[in-house]
């Protein structure tokens, strides 16, 4: 008996030892291809260094996870052979069952072409490397861990910038390291105040037990303290200049007038969204497709402002931000990824609705249902069509929503009150469909976006004609806008295919384009803002300034009349499972920092516009200095968080 239990024991630890070194092989294969298809600004260097750490941080849970499989193989395989066939046979029926129940469940809300590839191949690779191993001889199966550990050891201990490199891109851009990286930081935060001593690359917390002191701490000028641990104390006449560079301009004398006898009828107003377009995508920012001709021909009476910026790579970081003026992380919502606007915020229906407007909106995306509390202040706000072309996430309805838009304006051909018009098309958001007697560009992934920014656009012109023609002597203000772009080309748009990933150019970079009485037509390069449409309106309509407002009023550069720069343009990225960043755009530099390890990239736009070349590691001090000083200000002294503010 007790030979036959040593029996056992030494099987046990041998199925145990190969599995461990199976797993270890697994881990490297694996990490490597969560790496595979870096953004174009990352290094080679910085992709092995991620490597590096990835293993790092996954060798042990692997070795461990090895070790338990390769034990209960040969039982489980037992139990399998002696399962008999017709249980196998179920087994395999009820894995079969539940995947076709997930895939009918989610087929239709899935843009298939947006998947990343690798994550199908990840359990290949892993399943190949395990079936792989067991066959190899048993030297290399010993000697495997071994190896992979000397590697890792001598990557992950060559130098303190290779690991910070490291280390931040894991945290961008590995699936499965990257969230074990963000838990193993936060146990390192002894004070609780979101910075730690562990995987933080340049934003660890000089001081863990104090929660004054971190690297998001507010930098306080003169009093010998290094509050954010950048190793300096901020100086007095620094902290006047970063002030001064957010200080908004002084409200015109139109943005003064609150007298509607003395002011005399407002405007109607129509508020066109086009949902993920990207502004080098129009012909009117200079795109060599003819993609826009409808919104083409109407910017030429308007004013095109070529360096607009969404607040957010995604419609959950610009939407509310755009019809409250604030930005997203400052605006009452809870916890939810699709977050739920409280009604203790003001909305642009709101707004309009006090100054007299009647409000309608027609709307094509599942965020804008009234659920989500943006409705607030319409006394019309229809998803019909979500309702008759649903359930799909994103559906065709560029069509159904100019016709609504028009039918509704019959209806209320007597209204005598101005109005606010909000159309919101949906369709160049994937899933793309082909649209007969639409022009075709190709079958490329590129080509049928194109393909549905053409559909939209022969909708936005029908709705600009029938708008006019309904409503003849009225006045008019027109806004067209995008809420994000869009990632068509992983290797050209810095590893990014949909959006919500980064806060590159592609996804943040949209149209804005206003049409108004007394506006002539201009084309404006001055960088600004998507925060800046609500106070831009009430400038327009001769409405009471708001000082709660984030944005700035453009009447100033759709006058001409500006004679000062506008803030630096904010923007930012803000989810529960990926780091946050932070953007700004200060022409003609533009910066991303990631907080959570305090790494940053910066591009020139004025020679640099497709973000090809980092300059961080190159800036003179007394730039970078600047530049993130000014991004850092705006993150802890200018905005303020929403859960701040209920603290207080």
């Amino acid at each position: 008996m007790v030979a036959d239990a040593d029996t056992r024991a030494a099987a046990y630890r041998r199925a145990a030892g190969a599995g461990a070194a199976r797993a270890t092989m697994v881990l490297a294969g694996v990490s490597a291809l969560d790496l595979i298809g870096a953004p174009a600004t990352t290094t080679p260097p910085a992709t092995a260094a991620a490597w590096a750490t990835s293993m790092v941080l996954l060798l042990l849970p692997a070795i461990a996870c090895g070790c338990l499989c390769g034990g209960l193989e040969p039982w489980a395989t037992r139990r399998w052979h002696a399962a008999g066939r017709t249980a196998r046979a179920a087994a395999y029926a009820g894995v079969v069952l539940v995947l076709a129940l997930a895939w009918a469940r989610h087929d239709r809300e899935i843009d298939w072409r947006t998947i990343d590839p690798r994550l199908a191949l990840l359990p290949l690779v892993a399943i190949a490397i395990w079936w792989g191993s067991a066959r190899l001889p048993a030297f290399v199966g010993r000697a495997g861990p071994s190896l992979v550990l000397l590697c890792v050891a001598a990557t992950w201990l060559h130098t303190a910038d290779e690991r910070d490199a490291g280390i931040t891109r894991v945290r961008a851009d590995a699936r499965i390291a990257g969230r074990v990286a963000t838990v193993v930081a936060s146990l390192g935060d002894r004070d609780h105040d979101g910075a730690g001593r562990w995987l933080c690359a340049q934003a660890c917390d000089c001081d863990d037990d104090d929660p004054a002191r971190g690297p998001d701490a507010i930098e306080r000028a003169g009093d010998g303290i290094d509050q954010d641990c950048d190793g300096a104390d901020l100086e007095a006449a620094e902290q006047r200049e970063l002030e001064a560079l957010f200080a908004p301009p002084p409200p015109t004398a139109s943005a003064r007038a609150t007298d509607d006898a003395v002011i005399g009828p407002r405007p109607d107003v129509l508020l066109v969204t086009i949902d993920t377009l990207r502004a080098d995508h129009l012909g009117s920012y200079g795109y060599g497709r003819d993609t826009t001709p409808n919104i083409d021909a109407w910017a030429q009476t308007a004013v095109v402002f070529e360096q607009a910026r969404s607040t957010g790579p995604s419609t959950r970081f610009s939407i509310p931000p755009l019809l409250i003026g604030r930005y997203i992380t400052e605006i009452g919502r809870n916890g939810g990824e699709w977050p739920v606007i409280y009604d203790s915020e003001t909305l642009l229906g709101e707004r309009m609705a006090a100054l007299g407007y009647a409000t309608a909106a027609f709307h094509s995306i599942r965020y804008l249902r009234p659920y989500f509390g943006l409705s607030q202040g319409f006394e019309h706000w229809s998803c019909a069509c979500l309702d008759e072309r649903g359930p799909p996430l994103h559906m065709s309805c560029s069509d159904f929503i100019t016709d609504e838009a028009l039918t509704w304006l019959d209806a209320h051909a007597d209204e005598t009150r101005p109005l606010l018009l909000w159309a919101y098309y949906g369709d160049p958001h994937s899933r793309y469909e082909q649209h007969p007697g639409t022009p075709s560009f190709g079958e490329r992934y590129s080509d049928l976006y194109d393909h549905e920014i053409r559909f939209v656009d022969e909708h936005v012109g029908r709705l600009l004609a029938g708008v006019r023609a309904r409503r003849p002597g009225r006045e008019l203000v027109v806004m067209l806008h995008s809420d994000h772009g869009e990632g068509l080309d992983a290797a050209r748009d810095h590893g990014a295919l949909y959006h919500s990933n980064n806060l590159y150019d592609e996804l943040v970079h949209v149209p804005l384009i206003i049409s108004g009485p007394q506006l002539p037509p201009a084309r404006v390069r001055e960088p600004v803002s998507l925060i800046d449409v609500v106070p831009t309106l009430l400038e327009l309509l001769r409405a009471p300034v708001d000082p709660s407002l984030r944005g700035v009023s453009l009447v100033p550069w759709l006058r001409g009349t500006a004679n000062g720069p506008h803030p630096p343009v904010m923007f930012e990225k803000h989810r529960a499972v990926d780091d946050p960043q932070h953007g700004m755009v200060l022409w003609p530099y533009k910066v991303i920092r990631t907080p959570a390890t305090g790494s940053i990239a910066a591009f020139d736009l004025a020679h640099d516009p497709a973000e090809t070349h980092d300059l961080a590691p190159t800036l003179e001090a007394g730039l970078r200095r600047r530049l993130v000083g000014a991004l850092v200000h705006w993150h802890r002294n200018v905005r303020v968080p929403f859960e701040e503010q209920r603290r207080h």
